[in-house]
C-alpha cells in the first residue's frame, strides 16, 4: 500500500527539474512508484542498463508485467512522436537541435507534473493524493506541448484526433498507465 505522503513532490525533486536533471527527477519519482515515472525514467535514463535493472528488480505488477523491451519501446516511440510533433508545430533544426528541444519539452512536462501533483494533494483529487489520473496526465502534457507549438493530439495518450480523449483512455490507457488514479474531483485548469 502506498503511504499517503510517499508520492509528494520534494524540494530535491524540484531542484532536479530546475537544473534540467530529468534522469534524477524521474528516478526519484520512480522510487516512489509514481506511474508516470515509468515512461519518464525510460525517456531520460542515461544508460538503458539502468532501466533494465529497475524493471528486473522492481515489482512486476508496477511494471504491468511488461519487460524491458516494452518500456524501452514506449520511450523510443515517445521521442519519435515528439520530434514529429515539433516538426508539425514548425520547429526546424538539426538532429542535435531537435534533441535539445525535446529535452526542453521534457523539462516543461516535469515542471507541470510537479504542479499537477501538488494541486492533486491540495485539492484531494482522486483516491490517492499525488497520484494522477489519465486525464490529468493528458492535460499537463497538452499544456506543455502548446508551449512548443506541438499539436495536442501528439500526446501519446490521445493521438487519435477524431476520438474523444475519454474513449482513448478506455481503449489503450492501460498500455502506459494501468494503475493511474481516478478523476474524482478533478477540475481541468
Amino acid at each position: 500500500m502506498v503511504k499517503i505522503d510517499s508520492i509528494n513532490i520534494t524540494p530535491l525533486e524540484q531542484s532536479y527539474q530546475v537544473e534540467g536533471n530529468l534522469e534524477a527527477f524521474w528516478k526519484s519519482r520512480l522510487d516512489k512508484k509514481d506511474p508516470v515515472a515509468r515512461i519518464g525514467y525510460a525517456l531520460w535514463v542515461s544508460d538503458t542498463k539502468k532501466l533494465k535493472n529497475e524493471i528486473t528488480k522492481g515489482d512486476p505488477k508496477f511494471w504491468n508485467f511488461k519487460g524491458f523491451s516494452y518500456w524501452e519501446l514506449m520511450a523510443r516511440s515517445t521521442v519519435v512522436n515528439l520530434a514529429v510533433g515539433l516538426n508539425k508545430g514548425g520547429f526546424r533544426g538539426s538532429i542535435k537541435e531537435t534533441r535539445e528541444k525535446i529535452k526542453e519539452v521534457g523539462n516543461e512536462v516535469a515542471r507541470l507534473h510537479i504542479l499537477f501533483v501538488k494541486r492533486d494533494y491540495r485539492n484531494k483529487t482522486g483516491s490517492i493524493p499525488g497520484k494522477l489520473s489519465l486525464r490529468q496526465m493528458a492535460d499537463y502534457h497538452k499544456l506543455a506541448f502548446k508551449r512548443f507549438n506541438i499539436p495536442e493530439h501528439f500526446y501519446g495518450g490521445t493521438w487519435l484526433e477524431s476520438v474523444a480523449d475519454e474513449k482513448e483512455f478506455k481503449i489503450y490507457g492501460h498500455l502506459y498507465c494501468h494503475d493511474c488514479d481516478t478523476n474524482t474531483g478533478y477540475q481541468a485548469q
